[in-house]
């Protein structure tokens, strides 16, 4: 790396982290505001672990607007002292001297995709814990880490499970109901007081089989019950359930403004419900494009802010700096349009029409910059 890019980084780094900082305290004292009914009665070290833990999630928000802020005022800086002048008058062009504001794109990009992908799922899943311990706090007493009223549904096997505490971590589960419908054999539904994944597969304690009367098995059979029962034909792991735990909210309106879950997640949980419903297959793809492209906002972010602020001589340094904001609210506001009316509808031309558009228009601004 050139001394002139050092230079350049260095004079763009402390704007970045004094409006990164900013902006995430004023993020969270404007959610703490909206949310402190909530925390009644909860300590102010456990109010403090969910906002630490929700962290990540606030990243694709503030992290892009710093970044803009910060190169606004650090590029503007270097214009109004006609540094911009002096190195191109010694030889370097317009595109080589915006390299290191490019390079910095695609490394917080990089970070957001890691962020996403790795950080994000699991202080998810902690903040949902915390949200539901405190929801649940009257109704069970066992502790951390337990979360409610789940269901899944297994459409491979045909399985539906019922579960009123699940602990995701140890993959134990209190009063379970399993309904089970295979082709050839009397539908039943399995149901225990409590549940655990042992060695790879479940041990079910005080179990209840009731076989429903259906049509082509018209026995009956009598209620069986067991004091501990070793299930060998449900593949389904504490993993699957979980997975399907955190999916679920994809399936609301306004899913494609959060974080919620990897794309090795939605991968997985493709490949387990090969047959869901075509309105949530759609759904499922829009987030998953829409996953690839957001973290792709930093290098869009860098590229719209550099002809803006750049540009030297007696052009008003603020009309720059709002036409450079300006422009980075139509693309924020594109891309929410975009995966709003046409994400179910063609999911790749939602998520990439945006980013291609803005950043090829700003590419082309960049070369023109004098």
């Amino acid at each position: 790396m050139r001394l002139l890019d050092r230079y350049l980084i260095r004079e763009w780094l402390i704007p970045f982290g004094v409006c990164l900082s900013g902006f995430m305290l004023l993020w969270i004292a404007f959610k703490l505001i909206n949310e402190l009914d909530e925390f009644a009665g909860v300590g102010a070290a456990e109010i403090a672990r969910y906002y630490w833990v929700t962290l990540p999630g606030n990243f694709f928000v503030v992290v892009p607007v710093a970044l803009l802020l910060s190169l606004m005022y650090a590029i503007n800086q270097h214009s109004r002292h006609h540094e911009f002048i002096a190195i191109r008058n010694a030889g370097v062009g317009m595109l080589r001297m915006s390299a290191p504001y490019l390079l910095v794109g695609v490394l917080l990009s990089a970070g957001l995709y890691w962020s996403n992908e790795k950080w994000l799922p699991s202080t998810m899943l902690e903040s949902e814990l915390i949200r539901e311990g405190k929801t649940n706090a009257k109704k069970s007493s066992l502790g951390p880490g337990w979360i409610y009223d789940v269901k899944y549904h297994n459409h491979k096997a045909n399985r539906i499970w019922q579960i009123a505490e699940f602990h995701p971590v140890s993959g134990e589960m209190r009063t379970v109901t399993v309904t089970v419908r295979v082709e050839g054999q009397p539908p039943r539904d399995i149901s225990a007081e409590k549940v655990f994944w042992e060695d790879g597969g479940w041990t079910f304690d005080k179990v209840t089989i009731d076989y429903a009367p259906s049509a082509g098995f018209a026995e009956a059979h009598p209620l069986t019950k067991y004091p501990k029962l070793r299930s060998t034909e449900f593949d389904e792991t504490p993993k699957d359930i979980e997975m399907d735990w955190k999916i679920a909210p994809l399936f609301d309106r306004r899913a494609h403004k959060r974080w919620s879950v990897s794309l090795a997640e939605i991968d997985s949980y493709r490949r387990i419900h090969p047959n869901i419903e075509p309105e949530k297959k759609a759904i499922l793809n829009a987030q998953y494009q829409a996953r690839l492209a957001e973290p792709l906002t930093c290098f869009i972010v860098v590229l719209i802010a550099i002809p803006f602020a750049a540009p030297s001589g007696r052009r008003n340094a603020a009309v720059g700096v709002a036409g450079g904001i300006i422009a980075c609210l139509a693309f924020f506001m594109v891309q929410q349009f975009a995966m709003a009316v046409g994400g179910q509808l063609s999911p790749h031309l939602a998520a990439w029409t945006p980013h291609a558009l803005f950043g090829s228009i700003s590419a082309w601004q960049i070369t023109r910059v004098r």
